[in-house]
């Protein structure tokens, strides 16, 4: 009797329900894995990105009648995101008659296997930019929305995709400059050559056939490379004392060289030596062995350098320490 009148409390639309209307719901079927609990969390930040406009839900074993009709009439889209290939929450979803305008089944999506742990840093990111993906074309931006000033602030730009073009070869497989505990940390490698005298090999990809010619009539490029040992934890400092050394200044990262940066995306400047087919030798490179090329461009003095051009003094204090070789073992280029 009790649990018949519970029921019944149950599927009665509470008379005291708030009115409300939102733009987008979001639908998860937890799954019980690391894929599952990456998209709640997933889904979570981006009903925090968007309090006003989404709402978030987790697939319960047994839909409520009264609860799956008030949020389905309130929504103007939805999307649902299975965890894993058993797409427990799409066979719901069909029962139940409920119509969506996305649907992701993670696992498959990213070509992953499901398994029962907490998921990683790189997982939840990966989880959260292909959820990210689907919002943001069911979620128009808003008009009011749409100046510079909102642009800039915004998490929502379309995602980059870079092919390397080539690879990195040489002697060097350990970086000088890590990101650790929130900071960085300078561990130069005893014995190692000086960047600036340090000969690499730029093994372009053989498929680009013709887009080294006329090289040769450059002494010196500009690489962009993907710094590629640089860990998550290196991808998320906003701050950082430039080479880990609290004598200096904290600051910002876009103010320092360093290669743990939210895109590790570094650039030097080196003199070509010789061009064999797809295989440049430089000099002067402070990439590591295995380091993706992004580009290569002619380096233009005219066009490239600046005149009256002013650094910190911290960054002076460290290319000063270098001249004078009391820092060794590492490359300047690291500096920050």
């Amino acid at each position: 009797m009790n649990c018949k009148v519970q029921r019944d409390d149950m599927q009665a639309q509470p008379e005291d329900a708030k009115e409300e209307h939102y733009r987008l719901l979001i639908f998860n079927c937890y799954g019980g894995c690391a894929t599952g609990v990456a998209a709640s969390r997933a889904c979570i930040r981006i009903w925090e990105e968007n309090p006003d406009d989404v709402k978030i839900g987790c697939l319960p074993a047994v839909i409520v009648p009264w609860k799956l009709k008030e949020i389905t009439k309130k929504s103007e889209k939805r999307i649902l995101i299975d965890a894993c290939g058993v797409k427990c929450g799409a066979k719901l979803i069909e029962r139940e008659g409920m119509t969506v305008d996305h649907y992701t089944e993670l696992t498959s999506l990213l070509g992953i296997r499901k398994e029962k742990t907490l998921p990683s840093k790189d997982l939840e990111d990966k989880v959260y930019r292909t959820i990210k993906r689907e919002v943001d074309t069911l979620l128009p931006r808003r008009k009011e929305e749409e100046s510079p000033e909102k642009v800039q602030k915004s998490k929502g730009l379309f995602e980059m995709l870079l092919k390397p073009v080539g690879v990195v070869r040489n002697e060097i497989e350990q970086p000088s400059l890590i990101a650790k505990s929130g900071d960085l940390e300078w561990r130069p490698e005893e014995g190692r050559r000086e960047w600036r005298t340090r000969i690499s090999e730029l093994v372009i990809d053989s498929s680009l056939a013709g887009i080294l010619e006329g090289i040769e009539d450059f002494s010196h490029l500009l690489v962009l490379y993907w710094a590629h040992r640089v860990p998550t934890e290196g991808r998320s400092l906003i701050k950082a004392h430039p080479m880990g050394r609290k004598d200096l200044p904290l600051v910002g990262i876009f103010s320092t060289c360093s290669p743990a940066r939210p895109n590790n995306i570094c650039a030097t400047v080196v003199r070509l030596l010789e061009r064999k087919e797809n295989v440049l030798k430089v000099e002067g490179l402070d990439a590591l062995d295995g380091s993706p090329i992004i580009d290569i461009k002619p380096y233009i003095a005219s066009y490239y350098s600046a005149e009256d051009a002013k650094v910190a003094d911290w960054m002076e204090q460290i290319q000063r320490e270098f001249a004078e070789g009391l820092i060794t073992g590492g490359d300047s280029k690291e500096i920050g």
